[in-house]
């Protein structure tokens, strides 16, 4: 069900976006976003501008019972006290609303994703909301045994839609910048849960056919949004 990726011991843990549907029962747009099948390209879609590498240490990964539903990769933890916490997200362009909770990483070495599509998880040892830089990763499951999430909808997005994002003490607007679909073969994780650049949002789910023989669609769709307002 999930994409795993090895870890070796001194390096720093971050989730990338490899997120396994469920169960095939999501009907997604018809149009879907932009496919892109090369790696190279999807790595400097993805990257954006050039910005510079981080070498930090690894999160803790303990804790955690839920099944494991993305890779891992190298990132920074922050001091949990500096980041902004997100609570919710809603796309009106979509009519999409998520509760959106803290998530980290499983013993496995994959981000913790909530079962339920209606919930999308934040990567809580990256970039928050209200960060000064790096990209506040939000994933959330297709779909579920239950119900189509909202975030089947998510190739339907087009630059300049809107999304808030919600914390204790702030309303933060990101606009739509690009969305994409690519397989999970070739994503580039590192630029998925990039922690310099700057203050951005990347939303992530499962886009493509369904495998029943893998138990997973074949391809992740990310929706990159930049920072317009915080208040």
């Amino acid at each position: 069900m999930s994409v795993r990726h090895g870890m070796g011991r001194g390096a720093a843990v971050l989730a990338a976006a490899l997120l396994a549907g469920l169960f095939g029962y999501a009907v997604l747009s018809s149009a879907g976003p932009n496919r892109i099948t090369d790696a190279t390209t999807a790595s400097t879609t993805l990257a954006g501008p050039p910005r510079t590498a981080t070498s930090i240490p690894e999160p803790p990964t303990t804790g955690s019972s839920a099944p494991p539903t993305v890779a891992a990769r190298p990132a920074t933890l922050p001091p949990a006290s500096t980041v902004a916490v997100p609570t919710r997200m809603t796309i009106p362009r979509i009519g999409a609303g998520l509760a959106v909770i803290p998530t980290g990483v499983t013993a496995d070495g994959a981000m913790e994703i909530p079962d339920d599509p209606r919930i999308a998880g934040w990567y809580r040892f990256g970039a928050g909301p209200t960060s000064t830089s790096g990209a506040t990763v939000l994933a959330a499951h297709v779909d579920s045994r239950e119900r189509v999430g909202p975030l089947a909808r998510l190739g339907e997005l087009a630059p300049g839609d809107e999304v808030v994002v919600t914390t204790a003490d702030a309303e933060v607007r990101y606009v739509i910048e690009r969305v994409d679909s690519y397989p999970k073969t070739i994503i580039d994780l590192n630029t998925v849960f990039d922690r310099d650049g700057s203050p951005r949002l990347h939303l992530v789910t499962c886009g493509g056919e369904w495998d029943p023989v893998t138990g997973s669609y074949e391809d992740n769709v990310v929706a990159i949004a930049v920072r317009t307002d915080v208040s």
